[in-house]
C-alpha cells in the first residue's frame, strides 16, 4: 500500500488527537500501509516511559502498542531537550531521536501527511 506520515503535536490527556492518531494509525496498519509517526512540540510528553501504568491504557501504552505492530515513532530532539526530557532514557523503547530536517525528508517521500494538532 502507501506510506503515510502522521504528524502530532498534541501533548496526552488535553484532547482526543493522541487517542484519534491510535485508531487511526492502527486501522491504517491492518489493511497494509507504512505508517511514520512523528512527535514534535508538547507531543514528545506522550512517549515518556513512566505514563505506562499497570492496567490502564494511557497515549504512552497505545504507542507502544503501535511500536510492536511496526510503526515508526520519531521524536523531535529540540522539543524533547527544550521540555528537559532525555530521548534515550525517558522514551518509549523502539522511539527514535529525529530532527525537523527529518521531518521535511518523511514528508516529501510519504504519500499522504495527517497533522493533528491543538
Amino acid at each position: 500500500m502507501g506510506k503515510l506520515l502522521i504528524v502530532l503535536f498534541s501533548p496526552p490527556m488535553q484532547s482526543q488527537n493522541t487517542d484519534t492518531v491510535f485508531e487511526f494509525v492502527k486501522a491504517a496498519v491492518e489493511i497494509g500501509h507504512e505508517v511514520t509517526i512523528f512527535c514534535d512540540i508538547d507531543a514528545v510528553y506522550n512517549l515518556v516511559t513512566k505514563q505506562i501504568l499497570p492496567n490502564e491504557s494511557t497515549p504512552a501504552s497505545k504507542l507502544t502498542e503501535l511500536i510492536k505492530e511496526g510503526v515508526h515513532v520519531l521524536a523531535c530532539r529540540e522539543s524533547a531537550r527544550l521540555r528537559g526530557l532525555d530521548v534515550k532514557s525517558e522514551f518509549l523503547k523502539g522511539v527514535v531521536e529525529s530532527s525537523l530536517g527529518k521531518l521535511a525528508e518523511l514528508m516529501e517521500e510519504a504519500d499522504r501527511v495527517v497533522a493533528f494538532g491543538p
